[in-house]
């Protein structure tokens, strides 16, 4: 096998640059030619197929002794050919004598790069594409192209380079043009179990496999959420500065709350525009053009009460171009006040996305959207129709047990069972199961939904789909403690109109039962019609799969365990198109551990949906 590949590296980098992994700038690996002609200088990357034990630097050993053929195809900004030329593994030694010449001059022309194995040469095995190249007489054009496999692996595939500064709790937002920008999150934990977030970012180019450090942004910030202007800048809106797995004592602990085993530190309380104006890697090969990025806080009138345990969500109205038709609704729910009390209080601020006439983004007054009867911990929420669905991350015990508006109890003074404190007259007493578990949260009001339900639940997952809200894990309080149960596997599809919810008829599904699925990644392919998790606290190394019509799981495919553990990763979908005809999925970051014991993860997984 080594033979074989040695052999073909020899002929097929005479013409062509074969690079398997590691780093582009590394010398050992510029084997290409530069010589001035009408043509291409392309150098093949690819990524490690760990189900065949492939590793980045012997990646082209695993297909070279298949190889039957490959194929080059260049359209220009028409659509049209322009260049195709197929070789065969006897042919390549003719190529060599003439090369990858003969290409018309074209602007913003597309390559595509075809490999084809075993005896079968109409079925592409590995693929790669890249955009925005332009061919001028009399010089040559290089291209880096990663290869990507054409159909779904059983496993995860390693991209060959890693992320500069590994990390988690940080957001990765897929670009317009297929990169994936990734910024901020929390690279280490101390001893002390706290950890601090990184300013940090970088992004990761689909095409050729690069993946390079970036400008800062203006401060730290981590657990934030990322949201696509129309000029194809970033807005980075709250997030906090620290986040610490110390279980708090009884004294830390929030008035009528289980003492929690997570907290946020440091509210993030400004709103960020980043512009990565920095070219993809084959643009800047070509060019030259080594454009800056540019960062900038966006002005407000008075201060937006981010805090920290604060649930933030964005509600955009897209068109058919993709790009925001309306102002973008923010709505902060819930969180920890200045004072460190549990907050009640729901915000509710708009952003006008101008960037695509002037470049600018404005933002509103915050106004105070509703209260809720008991105060919350970073709820799921869900938008629909003007109203807010928010779930969970209540007291716990008979504080839960907050009265229904629609109640005629009396105005009567309880006490809680725990504490001893009186909680006044806006609860009352709910024995059994029953108790205050979600809100409906319009302007000006709010209205409890009470179920039968024993308890609530902290640091749920969840995904809003189709006028649902998907609630997956969590933590379950049982008298003021937070525990493994059954339930911390539970999924509930909520209805956004009137907050009941539903359970799979087979109880549960996550693969994970009895233990704490928090603080994994959920992401819905509408393609498939499928939510899919990746990781989470005790289930780090899941990757599951649901239906969420009929609630149905998929045990085993698509469903598997990953190669590494991963506790607040990040996922991103490139739609099909950018890259090849598939979606790819790209799981970045995420730690084996919440403490100081765990390993923040470096590796960059796709998966081909």
């Amino acid at each position: 096998m080594k033979k074989l590949f040695r052999l073909f590296f020899v002929i097929f980098s005479i013409f062509v640059l074969v690079s398997c992994g590691g780093n582009e700038g590394d010398s050992s690996q510029e084997n290409g030619s530069d010589s001035d002609g009408n043509g291409a200088s392309v150098s093949l990357r690819m990524l490690r197929d760990s189900g065949d034990k492939c590793y980045p630097e012997m990646a082209f050993d695993c297909i070279t002794p298949n190889l039957v053929a490959m194929s080059f195809l260049i359209k220009n900004s028409k659509g049209e050919i322009i260049f195709k030329k197929s070789v065969d593994r006897n042919g390549l030694s003719n190529l060599i004598k003439k090369g990858l010449t003969g290409i018309k001059k074209a602007e913003n022309a597309t390559l595509i790069v075809s490999v084809f194995l075993g005896n079968d040469t109409n079925t592409v095995e590995w693929q790669g594409k890249v955009t925005s190249l332009n061919f001028e007489n009399g010089k040559t054009t290089k291209a880096t192209v990663l290869l990507y496999p054409t159909a779904p692996k059983k496993d995860e595939i390693e991209m060959p380079e890693k992320l500069i500064t590994a990390r988690f709790g940080h957001s990765a937002t897929v670009l317009p043009d297929g990169r994936i920008l990734v910024a901020g999150g929390f690279p280490s934990c101390g001893s002390n179990g706290k950890c601090v977030a990184t300013e940090t970012v970088e992004i990761i180019d689909m095409e050729s496999g690069k993946v390079e450090m970036l400008a800062n942004m203006t401060g730290k910030r981590a657990m934030h959420k990322a949201v696509t202007l129309n000029d194809g800048s970033i807005l980075f809106i709250g997030g906090v500065q620290g986040f610490t797995s110390v279980q708090q004592t009884g004294e830390e602990a929030f008035k009528n709350y289980p003492a929690l085993p997570y907290s946020q530190l440091i509210p993030v309380t400004t709103i960020e525009k980043y512009m990565p104006s920095y070219p993809k890697y084959n643009m800047r090969e070509n060019s030259g053009i080594m454009a800056e990025n540019k960062t900038e806080t966006v002005p407000v009138s008075g201060n937006i009460p981010f805090m920290a345990f604060q649930s933030i969500f964005v509600k955009q109205t897209l068109n058919n171009e993709g790009e925001n038709a309306a102002p973008i609704e923010v709505f902060l729910v819930g969180g920890v006040d200045e004072n460190n009390q549990p907050s009640n209080k729901t915000y509710k601020f708009t952003i006008t996305d101008s960037t695509s006439e002037n470049g600018t983004v404005s933002v509103s007054d915050v106004t105070e959207f509703a209260e809720t009867s008991s105060p919350m911990l970073l709820p799921a929420v869900a938008y629909n129709n003007g109203s807010i669905l928010a779930v969970g991350g209540r007291p716990a015990g008979p504080a839960a047990a907050t009265r229904d508006p629609e109640d005629e109890t009396t105005d009567e003074e309880t006490t809680d069972d725990e504490t001893g404190d009186e909680t006044g007259d806006e609860t009352t007493e709910v024995s059994g199961k029953t108790g205050v578990v979600a809100s409906i949260i319009s302007e000006s009001e709010s209205k409890d939904i009470k179920a039968d339900m024993s308890n609530n639940i902290f640091f749920a997952n969840s995904i809003a789909v189709n006028n649902a809200l998907y609630t997956l894990g969590g933590m379950p309080n049982q008298s003021g403690t937070l525990i493994n149960s059954d339930q911390n596997g539970v999924i509930r599809k909520w209805d956004l109109n009137d907050g009941s919810f539903q359970t799979p008829a087979n109880g549960n599904l996550l693969s994970s039962n009895d233990k704490n699925v928090a603080f994994a990644e959920t992401l819905y392919n509408a393609d498939k019609n499928q939510i899919i998790l990746i990781g989470g606290t005790d289930a780090e190394n899941f990757y599951q799969v649901i239906n969420p019509t009929d609630l149905e799981d998929y045990r085993n495919s698509p469903s598997h365990k990953m190669s590494d553990k991963r506790i607040m990763p990040k996922a991103s979908i490139v739609p099909a198109g950018k890259i090849g005809d598939r979606q790819i999925l790209v799981i970045t970051g995420g730690t084996s551990a919440l403490d100081s014991s765990g390993s923040a993860v470096n590796t960059i997984k796709i998966n081909l949906l």
